[in-house]
């Protein structure tokens, strides 16, 4: 079986959430990562992953329509 890989978030109001990271892919040089909360597995989001100048890392949300097309059409998790 393989291991879960959790991230743990805070929403607006400071609480908690984890999210389980279902799969990560790199597209066209950049990487992105499908997850979901772990509560709530059919609420799944798609990140872009960004490094800046120092190589610190973040999560930017892909919110474009014809960005997650090509998402999904290389991804094995439906959404």
């Amino acid at each position: 079986m393989l291991e879960q890989k959790i991230m743990t978030f805070r929403d607006d109001n400071g609480n908690k959430i984890d999210y389980q990271i279902l799969e990560q892919k790199l597209i066209n040089k950049t990487e992105y990562v499908t997850m979901a909360p772990v509560n709530n597995k059919a609420d799944v989001e798609v990140f872009k992953i960004k490094f800046d100048r120092d190589w610190n890392e973040s999560l930017i949300q892909v919110e474009s329509e014809k960005e997650l097309d090509m998402v999904r059409k290389v991804s094995s998790v439906k959404f």
